[in-house]
């Protein structure tokens, strides 16, 4: 009994502290010239998985470490995701955040769509890391939870 209760405690600690890594940007402030970038590329990306086009983004500027992990696995992901969850039936803009530690640096928005997909009724949040400056994707994340826990998106799932 004394494990399962130090195992909650361990993790709502570690809910509640990796959320202090974001935060919330008000309705007002929110860029909405970045919250349409994220979902003309959240867009593109899918219409890529669907055309079975494994090709750069063009009208996109990807960070180059993002497209060191993105591009080798593209086609897998693409394939992941089209079987797992099948097309986008609709997205709604969700919440924007700005990770603290770039604030003073060269400012990371996670901008958080709401995704209702074809296949899967879990999944509930289409997340994509962009840098202020230039508009520049840093990331790409599908999810059941807002991803607040690190800056980097996990691998998996990954859109």
């Amino acid at each position: 009994m004394k494990k399962i209760i130090l195992l909650a405690a361990i993790s709502s600690s570690l809910f509640a502290l990796s959320q202090k890594n974001y935060t919330k940007i008000s309705s007002s402030k929110v860029s909405a010239e970045r919250v349409n970038v994220s979902e003309n590329f959240i867009n593109a990306y899918y219409k890529k998985c669907e055309n079975k086009d494994y090709s750069g983004f063009s009208n996109f500027i990807l960070d180059k470490r993002f497209e060191r992990r993105f591009y080798p696995e593209f086609e897998e992901n693409c394939e992941e995701s089209i079987r797992e969850y099948g097309k986008i039936i609709s997205q709604k803009f969700n919440s924007a955040y700005i990770y603290d530690y770039t604030k003073k640096t060269d400012p990371v928005e996670l901008i958080i769509f709401e995704g209702n997909f074809e296949n899967s009724k879990d999944v509930q949040f289409i997340s994509v890391w962009i840098y202020r400056d230039q508009n520049v994707i840093y990331g790409i994340l599908i999810s059941k939870e807002k991803p607040f826990g690190k800056f980097k998106p996990k691998k998996e799932p990954t859109l």
